[in-house]
């Protein structure tokens, strides 16, 4: 399928939102609905690991997707949270387009945990602003969210959540779902409207979660 291009300038523009806690969403759990949780990722100090886990736990974890293609905790959780099931999926968040294959495999894993409502996921990358976000956004509306309604649900999560990866996500479904080119390039409209509705400082958010993280 031809994708209609990322309008990049929305991520560049002003007025935009800046959550005033940024930096401190970077690790916190943010629910989006009953099964379906967006974070950062684990710590690579173990202790503060540990603890993350023991939260994610505590609040029923079961599942952990894990978008980073530049690292894996799996043989941690595999040590110290043998219950819960890691799954890797990660990518380079270098923002180019995402391939089907990508959402394909994410719409896998969540009819399979969704199938389930004892399951519950977190589905995290680095700082939780965008592969992760965008991976949420793809679980929901292959499983009968409404795209609008997917994305306020996320970011109302998660103020930090940017989804840049939301439009090649809509095309993809739309055009996975059979929809014409006019219905394809009206989903991505939709998409494109809300986030030019919602406009986020991603700079800012990224500056302020890499600040603490340089800590």
């Amino acid at each position: 399928m031809r994708y209609i291009k990322t309008p990049h300038h929305l991520f560049a523009r002003n007025p935009q939102a800046r959550p005033s806690n940024a930096g401190a969403i970077w690790r916190r759990l943010c629910w989006v609905n009953d099964q379906v949780a967006v974070s950062g990722d684990l710590s690579d100090h173990d202790s503060e690991a540990l603890g993350q886990l023991q939260k994610w736990m505590s609040e029923g974890v079961t599942d952990i997707i894990d978008l980073r293609g530049e690292a894996s905790h799996e043989s941690f959780v595999a040590k110290h949270a043998p219950e819960i099931t890691y799954h890797w999926l990660g990518v380079d968040d270098e923002g180019g387009r995402r391939s089907g294959e990508w959402f394909e495999a994410i719409e896998a894993l969540a009819q399979m945990i969704f199938k389930d409502p004892k399951r519950k996921v977190v589905i995290h990358c680095h700082m939780g602003v965008n592969r992760g976000p965008s991976a949420a956004f793809t679980a929901l509306i292959t499983n009968g969210i409404n795209p609008v309604e997917a994305l306020t649900q996320i970011r109302s999560a998660r103020p930090v959540a940017s989804m840049m990866y939301s439009f090649d996500a809509i095309q993809w479904f739309a055009h996975r779902e059979g929809k014409s080119a006019s219905e394809i390039e009206l989903a991505f409209q939709e998409v494109l409207e809300w986030h030019t509705e919602n406009p986020l400082d991603v700079s800012y958010c990224i500056a302020q979660i890499g600040n603490r993280y340089a800590a």
